[in-house]
């Protein structure tokens, strides 16, 4: 810990559940910061810690008082703050008495509202001392956990009973007190180690002193500690720690002086597969697996303990595992004893949803999804049937006991069963990549078996959802449709997918109840997560929305035009360039909406000026490479060859009025604009463009 740390406080618990503790971690160090700021007390850092017993704050370069200030604040309008002759109200008096200020130092001053009277209050600057135990009770009462509880006869409601406070402010204790516990300068050691009450006289001996006691108090350290034993003790047995992230933050506030402790399990149990024998030894026991060079699961396991290793911990973890593998092996046997398809008859007794039916009817919902995206992207016949067929298969693990124990294998276990089975090896990859991405940064499907699969997964999730009514709000997002629909757009884009969303759409509506009405709410819930991605990817807001608020659904497609629009910015001509087309394009925008009824007739003959006959003549001469480049998504050459008119346009403005007072003029000019524009109204809507 830091010199400098001049406040310590340590509220020992009986053992907290490890997922409550990182939450409460930070809760502890914003509320802390926040309480301080809002009572004008200084400091450098707040530092917060714990373990599954202790949670501890400390503070570094802590005023030892408020600092002074001084603050406007204002009170009734003049006119309630003087009757008639002049006299002071009781609105006036009031505000004065109730404030604690002169009335010499008040002032009026005018604003929006009329003229009101000011006063300038010099805040009062209490001790540091008299504010912090506040704090502390403020922190216990509003730390957030999933559950918090009251124990016998106390009124504090907390995740676990408090059973000390340890309370230090410049090295003194700060008298605080909660359901009877006073705050001390004492704190305790391992539980079982050093199961005592030890005196901490300063502040900066803290941490040493819990050390020295069983405590390896910082969580980052004890980590990394836990990490650094586990990969020796896996390579001590020749082999290499199958590492877990989400299982050692785990393990990291289940122990505070952790050991590593190696354990075997017997050899027969490898016939089971490698996953099922992982998630049993993650689940249910919070046990490392260890893989051999060549990365299979080896017979052996790490457990980490909060004692010592001795005989009695490693054979009792070994019996304890023993009895959950012979479990697996029963489950395991028991799913062999019929084939993944024969399973999937039983989905038509299933729930999905009461309103949109079984498991099964979910699946030939995605079986008429895939068979349209196959379709848009003219994909033969031995792959639709390899789609089909996963498809028909994709959720029949769900009636598998194995996946009954474990929810977090379905699709793992009816990929494995499939590939047991003989199923072709694509159909089977597909069982476990539809789920996928299953969370943040998660890989992406990427054979196209897979991707259909997927995509009609989460196409259906999305519209079943919407057709009854469970559409976001807000923040509020319970059946991960917004991760569902980043997923399509990035598989489209990392998989160079060219896909009509709403001809998809339109096409699979029928299968939803008021399937039509949902189409634009979902195109707009979708187009809505694509601006994000896009943004992710560094593209300026107007070039989004220039590509996106054209009423096209290809987000593969989509993305190259934001990229290539991004890309030839960078090009001065091409950035003046864009806004020579948003200035013509805004012309005809404001005409229109006064003139929604009007026919544009162009007539070449009546082009007067030289600068607009170039005009015509340069976008006339080009048309035809102007639609060839448009159709084969050519964005390279189409901008180069749009940088080449920018002169022309400038010429153009420059020389002639388009809103000619001749209405036969004006209309003819504004007909060449729109015949200019009109091949680029699916491509771009230039009015997004900033200037």
């Amino acid at each position: 810990m830091q010199n400098n740390a001049n406040f310590l406080c340590e509220i020992g618990t009986e053992e907290i559940p490890a997922g409550y503790i990182p939450l409460i971690i930070k809760d502890l160090e914003n509320f802390f910061k926040q309480k301080l700021k809002e009572n004008r007390i200084n400091f450098s850092q707040i530092e917060a810690f714990a373990t599954p017993r202790r949670l501890v704050v400390f503070g570094y370069d802590i005023a030892a008082s408020q600092s002074e200030d001084e603050i406007e604040i204002k009170g009734p309008s003049v006119k309630a703050a003087y009757n008639d002759k002049g006299e002071t109200t009781k609105a006036l008096s009031g505000f004065i008495s109730g404030n604690k200020i002169l009335k010499e130092n008040i002032f009026t001053r005018k604003t929006e509202k009329g003229e009101y009277i000011f006063a300038i209050k010099k805040l009062v600057s209490k001790k540091s001392e008299e504010i912090i135990p506040g704090i502390i009770e403020f922190i216990i009462k509003n730390i957030g956990t999933p559950k918090k509880m009251r124990w016998s006869n106390k009124t504090t409601a907390f995740p676990r009973p408090i059973s000390y406070l340890l309370l230090i402010f410049d090295d003194k204790v700060l008298p605080f007190e909660v359901d009877g516990i006073k705050s001390s300068n004492k704190s305790r050691g391992h539980f079982i180690q050093h199961n005592k009450m030890i005196e901490i006289n300063n502040i900066r001996d803290f941490e040493s002193i819990l050390l020295q006691n069983g405590i390896i108090l910082n969580n980052i350290k004890r980590k990394e500690h836990i990490l650094q034993e586990l990969r020796k003790a896996a390579d001590n047995i020749g082999g290499q720690l199958i590492e877990d992230a989400e299982l050692l933050d785990t393990v990291t506030f289940l122990v505070e002086n952790p050991y590593i402790v190696k354990c075997d399990f017997t050899k027969d149990f490898l016939k089971i597969p490698d996953i099922v024998l992982i998630t049993e030894m993650k689940e249910h026991q919070k046990y490392f697996a260890v893989k051999n060079k060549n990365g299979k699961l080896m017979p052996n396991f790490l457990v980490v303990s909060n004692n010592p290793p001795t005989d009695y911990i490693k054979k009792g973890n070994e019996r304890v595992i023993g009895a959950r593998f012979n479990d697996a092996s029963f489950f395991f046997n028991e799913d062999r004893k019929t084939k993944l398809i024969d399973k999937a008859e039983a989905l038509k007794n299933v729930l999905f949803h009461k309103e949109l039916g079984t498991i099964y009817d979910k699946i030939i919902r995605m079986s008429g999804i895939a068979e349209y995206i196959s379709q848009a992207l003219n994909l033969d016949e031995k792959t639709l049937q390899k789609i089909k067929r996963a498809i028909l298969l994709s959720k029949a693990d769900l009636v598998t006991s194995m996946v009954f124990e474990f929810s977090s294998l379905q699709g793992k276990m009816g990929r494995i069963y499939a590939l047991l089975d003989g199923e072709d090896e694509d159909t089977a990859d597909a069982i476990d990549d539809h789920y996928k991405p299953r969370f943040q940064d998660d890989e992406l499907p990427v054979n196209i078996v897979s991707i259909i699969v997927s995509i009609a997964e989460k196409l259906d999730n999305i519209f079943g959802a919407f057709s009854v009514g469970n559409i976001p709000k807000g923040s509020e997002d319970p059946y991960a449709l917004k991760r569902q629909a980043n997923a399509i757009i990035n598989i489209l884009i990392k998989n160079e997918l060219h896909v009509s969303l709403s001809d998809i759409l339109n096409q699979i509506s029928s299968r939803y109840k008021d399937g039509k009405a949902h189409i634009t709410k979902i195109l707009d819930f979708v187009t809505a997560r694509a601006k994000t991605i896009f943004q992710e990817n560094g593209y300026r807001y107007d070039e989004i929305d220039a590509c996106l608020s054209i009423g096209y659904f290809d987000f593969f497609e989509l993305f190259k035009r934001a990229a290539s629009i991004h890309e030839f910015r960078k090009n001065e001509k091409f950035s003046e360039m864009l806004l020579s087309f948003k200035r013509m394009n805004n012309i005809l925008n404001i005409f229109m909406e006064k003139n929604p009824a009007h026919d544009f007739n162009f007539n070449q003959k009546k082009l007067k000026e030289k600068s607009e006959n170039d005009l015509y003549d340069f976008f006339d001469s080009r048309k035809t490479k102007v639609a060839e480049f448009i159709r084969l998504n050519n964005y390279t050459n189409l901008f180069s060859l749009l940088i080449e008119g920018k002169i022309i346009i400038d010429n153009f403005f420059n020389n002639v009025m388009v809103m000619a007072e001749e209405i036969e003029l004006r209309d003819n000019r504004l007909a060449l604009l729109k015949s200019i524009l009109d091949p680029f109204k699916n491509l771009l809507d230039f009015s997004k463009i900033s200037d």
